[in-house]
């Protein structure tokens, strides 16, 4: 066993090897993972549907009347384009 406990070789080319290895495909999880968490947020995002979404708010859930969220979607879109976002 080596001093933190894991077995293994005693040769560190093999040992380095292991973590590079490992290493990359950690990497490559991590990457998958965070193009689903920005696939999901940008759909999320774009498709409001019936409920709504946080920018553009719940009042399609609330309100029977969808003529209301129109307006404060429409309200909130020409808001959204008078601030310059960086």
């Amino acid at each position: 066993m080596d001093p933190e406990g894991h077995r293994g070789s005693s040769n560190p080319a093999a040992m380095l090897a292991n973590l590079l290895n490992k290493r990359a495909k950690l990497h490559e999880e991590l990457r998958v993972i965070e193009r689903q968490v920005y696939d999901l947020e940008t759909s999320y995002l774009q498709d409001p549907g019936q409920c709504g979404n946080v920018l553009k708010g719940f009042e399609g859930f609330l309100s029977s009347s969808k003529n209301t969220a129109l307006l404060k979607n429409k309200q909130l879109d020409e808001m959204m384009g008078d601030q310059n976002l960086e």
